[in-house]
C-alpha cells in the first residue's frame, strides 16, 4: 500500500482542503485564525503523507505512472499560497459578484426601512441590508448601504458597505477596508 504514491482519493481530500482555504479567503477579510488552525494540521498533515508515500515509492522503485498524480499536490499547494499571496480568491470573487452587488445596494439605499431577504447576490449569499449609520451622528448616510454576508461553515460578522461619499469610521468593534470606487469590506465584533 504504502511502496505506491498516492491516488485520486488523496487528490480529492487534498483539494478540498485547498478549495475550503480559498474559500475562507475570498470574503473582505480573511478567517485568519481559522484558516491557520483549519491549513497547518490538514495541510501539513497531508503534505507530510504524500512525502512519506513518495519516498518510499522512490525506495522501492514504484515510483512509475503518470507523473502529473504524484506531483500534483505540491502544485496545488504553491498555487494555494500564491493565490493568498495574492489576495485572488477575494478579488475574482468580488470582480464577479459586483454588479449583482451594486444593484442590491442601490435597492438598500432606495428604500431603507424595507429589509432585503438573504439571497445570493453574485457569488456571495447576503442578508439585511440597511443603510449605514455614521457612529459619530448616529444618523443614516442616505444613499448608502450595508450588508452582511454569510459563510456555509462558520457565523461572520462580514461584510460590504457602499458609500457615496466619504468613508466608514472605524471603531473597537468595527473595521474597513477600502476596495474600489465606492466599495469597503467590513468587519465586525466577531474579528480576532
Amino acid at each position: 500500500m504504502f511502496s505506491k504514491p498516492p491516488g485520486l482519493p488523496f487528490l480529492v481530500v487534498f483539494s478540498a482542503v485547498a478549495a475550503v482555504i480559498l474559500m475562507w479567503a475570498s470574503y473582505p477579510y480573511w478567517y485568519g485564525i481559522e484558516m491557520f488552525f483549519y491549513a497547518v494540521p490538514f495541510g501539513g498533515w497531508l503534505l507530510a503523507y504524500w512525502a512519506i508515500r513518495v519516498v518510499l515509492a522512490r525506495r522501492t522503485g514504484t515510483l512509475t505512472g503518470s507523473r502529473l498524480r504524484w506531483i500534483l499536490p505540491p502544485f496545488i499547494a504553491g498555487g494555494v499560497v500564491f493565490a493568498l499571496m495574492t489576495d485572488a480568491p477575494f478579488w475574482i470573487r468580488f470582480t464577479i459578484s459586483a454588479p449583482s452587488m451594486e444593484a442590491y445596494a442601490g435597492a438598500v439605499a432606495e428604500s431603507p426601512n424595507h429589509r432585503e431577504p438573504c439571497q445570493w447576490v453574485g457569488l456571495y449569499r447576503v442578508c439585511d441590508g440597511w443603510r449605514y449609520l455614521d457612529p459619530e451622528t448616529g444618523e443614516e448616510v442616505t444613499g448608502s448601504a450595508e450588508f452582511g454576508v454569510e459563510d456555509w461553515f462558520l457565523d461572520t460578522n462580514k461584510g460590504f458597505v457602499w458609500l457615496p461619499s466619504g468613508k466608514p469610521y472605524e471603531t473597537i468593534d468595527d473595521r474597513y477596508r477600502y476596495l474600489k470606487d465606492h466599495w469597503y469590506g467590513s468587519d465586525g465584533w466577531g474579528h480576532w
